[in-house]
């Protein structure tokens, strides 16, 4: 992936046997603030993940094993996206905390 530091990979993904390269894709993950606890160690500028062709979003924050109701902004590239959003081969996948706010 051009352009892109050589991150990790994790083959192993809760849930998936992967029996063909064919049948893969493999994505780039950042993961900010609180989320970053999630990441390998040693791996704190994100991780590639290997994971099933058709793998959705959701499927990448399964694979960290990151609490659901922790991913609250998704983003890949400058959109943002759903956790039932399709994955493809190359994506950068940005997960942020829920974030909060409010007028003082």
């Amino acid at each position: 992936m051009a352009g892109h530091r050589n991150l990790p990979t994790a083959r192993s993904c809760t849930g998936y046997h992967v029996t063909d390269m064919a049948d893969t894709i493999t994505i780039s993950v950042k993961l900010f603030a609180t989320l970053k606890r999630y990441l390998p160690p040693g791996n704190e500028d994100g991780v590639r993940l290997t994971l099933p062709a058709g793998a959705t979003v959701q499927d990448a924050i399964d694979a960290l094993k990151i609490p659901r109701d922790h991913a609250g902004m998704l983003v890949a590239g400058d959109t943002y996206i759903e956790v039932g959003t399709p994955l493809t081969d190359g994506l950068q996948l940005n997960i942020f905390p829920p974030l909060a706010g409010g007028v003082l």
